[in-house]
């Protein structure tokens, strides 16, 4: 599994049908080798773990049913879209019906999907353990510093690549080994996140004990030299990435993250409040030397943002247009594109549209709005669970910090963009918030054998 999370970013973020269908077999694989252990050698505590991811689960196995009723021919000939009834007519002869305009690429979408899953119930599953949790943060802290100080050593040598393919798009941004700027955006965003938490946790004990100030900063900076020359590296680097993506969305959703992670580093009492005010400054003065290095690239940015945003605003409207046309069984998961042509007004008629930039409507447009009420519950049931486990867990507060911060990134990402729906960030995602929601339970957080 932590191989899966080191190469997913690098083969172009894993947006190409290749990268994902690899992805996904992968998971499928590990999901099923994880059972054949668990039948082999029962853990103790598994019953509770089920216990524990029963109503997520229950509510995700009739998202996957419907998903794959779009995609089956002739099972509700009443709610198959229209179009296959006029082919049919056009044709002169029988078709098969299907409620998805698109069922090849909804078949698609739904592999992707149950690779999050799978990602997700293995990253719960083995992030029980204390042991494992520490190494999986950890390691995800190493990875994003990885591409992070690789995607800064491209755009500061000048070199319009990824990997060894020449840019065809957002060239004099930083994006790593992503195609997209706004989705290595919130991958940066996540690893500057875990590199924070990380930081605070390693020099915990040290923040805790009360002493005077130039005693505790001594002690501290010893910490640092000692312990903590990863997650600064990490932070300094996946930072500085993320300003430099000059991504609008990108930036602004994680300092909502990062926000978040102070807020709960508070609640956690993991920063006492003498050092409170440090941190805050000292975050503010990353970001005035991240905006310096991004310089006017990300201001112009903001400043055509009225033009972008009218855009966005028609697709947003036509989008909804089309989900109260068809608001129970949508035109089909993953088949944006194709249903959305009959939506398009003139003034981006000349334009592909094959994403909503809007991870909601695009679910609901493509699943139907009840089907999106189910996966938004999913995640408001994971993510109250991960923050009643920083309120009442006395350790391991750092995990469900993680879980919440990362959550509320990629919420707001997704109102105006789509990086969740890329494969590589998807999956992380999807890691960091199993991990956070797993280690939010009290009890046995220690090895299960």
């Amino acid at each position: 599994m932590l191989a899966l999370i080191a190469i997913a970013p690098l083969p172009f973020g894993s947006n190409r049908p290749w990268a994902w269908s690899i992805l996904s077999l992968w998971v499928g694989i590990l999901v099923l080798l994880d059972a054949v252990a668990a039948f082999a050698d029962p853990v103790r505590g598994e019953s509770r773990f089920m216990k524990r991811i029963a109503i997520p689960a229950v509510l995700f196995i009739p998202v996957v049913i419907w998903i794959v009723i779009q995609a089956t021919p002739d099972v509700l000939p009443a709610a198959a879209h229209p179009m296959w009834g006029e082919a049919a007519a056009q044709l002169g002869r029988d078709m098969a019906a299907y409620v998805s305009i698109d069922p090849e690429l909804t078949r698609d979408a739904l592999m992707v999907l149950l690779a999050y899953a799978g990602v997700f119930w293995l990253a719960a599953r083995h992030g029980r353990d204390r042991g494992n949790a520490a190494i999986m943060l950890k390691f995800f802290v190493i990875v994003s510093t990885v591409y992070a100080i690789y995607g800064l050593s491209v755009f500061f040598g000048g070199w319009e690549k990824i990997l060894w393919y020449d840019k065809t798009a957002y060239r004099g941004d930083l994006t790593s080994t992503f195609i997209n700027r706004n989705s290595y955006a919130t991958y940066a965003a996540m690893g500057l996140i875990a590199s924070v938490v990380m930081f605070v946790n390693v020099l915990a004990h040290d923040l805790r004990r009360g002493s005077a100030g130039r005693k505790m900063i001594r002690r501290m900076m010893d910490g640092v030299m000692k312990k903590a020359w990863l997650p600064i590296l990490g932070g300094l680097t996946t930072g500085t990435a993320l300003m430099l993506t000059h991504s609008r969305a990108g930036f602004a959703s994680g300092m909502i993250g990062v926000m978040a992670v102070l807020i709960g580093l508070f609640v956690a009492r993991m920063l006492p409040r003498k050092i409170a005010g440090w941190s805050v400054g000292g975050i503010v003065c990353l970001l005035i030397v991240g905006f310096w290095f991004s310089g006017h690239t990300l201001e112009r940015r903001f400043e055509r943002l009225d033009t972008d945003q009218a855009t966005r605003l028609t697709v947003y409207e036509r989008t909804i247009d089309g989900i109260q046309l068809s608001p129970v069984t949508g035109y089909g998961y993953g088949a944006f594109e194709p249903g959305f042509r009959q939506f398009k007004q003139q003034n981006i008629s000349g334009l592909t549209w094959d994403l909503a930039h809007n991870s909601y409507l695009e679910f609901a447009f493509g699943a139907g709005f009840t089907t999106l009420l189910a996966c938004l519950i999913i995640f408001v049931v994971i993510f109250a669970k991960s923050a009643s486990g920083l309120v009442l867990r006395h350790r391991d507060q750092i995990y469900p910090i993680v879980g919440v911060a990362s959550c509320l990134t990629v919420a707001a990402h997704s109102f105006v963009d789509f990086s969740v729906q890329m494969p590589a960030m998807g999956i992380c995602f999807m890691f960091l918030v199993a991990l956070g929601w797993e280690q939010s339970f009290s009890g046995e957080n220690r090895l299960l054998s």
